[in-house]
C-alpha cells in the first residue's frame, strides 16, 4: 500500500528542481546549464556567493536569472571562453587565468558554473578542475562525454579536438592563484 504525506497547510508544495546538467564538481563548486526561473528555489538552498557564466560577454545575462542573482546579492562573473580555439590565445589564457584565479579561491565558494546547455564550455572548466585534481586524461574525458556527448555524437557537442588538445596540454602546476585561500581539494 502506497504512503500518503499529509500537508497541514494550504499551500502548494515546493517543487525543488535542479538545472539542467547539474552535478556537484569539487565541495564548493557546481555545474550546470542555464538555470531558469523552476531553479532557483534549487540554487536559493545552496547559499552561492557567485555564478561564472560562460559565454559571450557582448551577450546579456537572462532577465529572470539577472533577477536572482540580484535579489540573492549573488556575484555575477562572465568570461567568454565559448570558443575552443581561443584557448590558445593570449586573450584566452588571461581569461582562464583569471577564471581559475576565481574558482580556486575558497572565499568565492559556493559557485555555479555555467554555460547555456551546461556541456561544451562547462565541461572544458570542469576537466581542467579534475586535471587540477589530479585526475588522468580518460577520467576527465569520460566524464565530460557522460555530460556532453561525444564530439561528434548525435546527441551532444561533447569536447571539440581543440578543447581535448588543451585539456591534454594543460599544467595544473603552472596555474597562477592566490594559494593562501586554495580549497582543500587543490594540493
Amino acid at each position: 500500500m502506497p504512503s500518503k504525506i499529509y500537508i497541514q497547510s494550504d499551500e502548494t508544495p515546493l517543487v525543488v528542481v535542479p538545472p539542467i546538467n547539474f552535478s556537484l564538481v569539487a565541495p564548493g563548486i557546481y555545474r550546470s546549464g542555464h538555470p531558469n526561473k523552476k531553479n532557483f528555489s534549487f540554487l536559493k538552498r545552496l547559499n552561492l556567493k557567485g555564478i561564472i557564466y560562460l559565454e559571450k560577454v557582448g551577450d546579456p545575462y537572462r532577465q529572470d536569472s539577472m533577477d536572482f542573482v540580484s535579489s540573492n546579492e549573488i556575484k555575477l562573473y562572465r568570461f567568454d571562453l565559448s570558443k575552443e580555439s581561443e584557448l590558445y590565445t593570449v586573450q584566452g589564457e588571461d581569461r582562464l587565468e583569471d577564471l581559475l584565479g576565481v574558482l580556486l579561491d575558497k572565499r568565492n565558494h559556493p559557485l555555479l558554473i555555467h554555460d547555456d546547455t551546461g556541456k561544451g564550455t562547462a565541461t572544458l572548466i570542469c576537466s581542467l578542475i579534475r586535471r587540477i585534481q589530479g585526475w588522468s586524461l580518460t577520467g576527465a574525458f569520460a566524464e565530460g562525454d557522460m555530460f556532453a556527448g561525444p564530439a561528434g555524437g548525435s546527441e551532444g557537442v561533447g569536447l571539440g579536438q581543440a578543447g581535448m588538445e588543451f585539456i591534454a596540454a594543460f599544467e595544473p602546476k603552472k596555474v597562477k592563484f592566490d594559494r593562501t585561500n586554495k580549497p582543500d581539494w587543490v594540493d
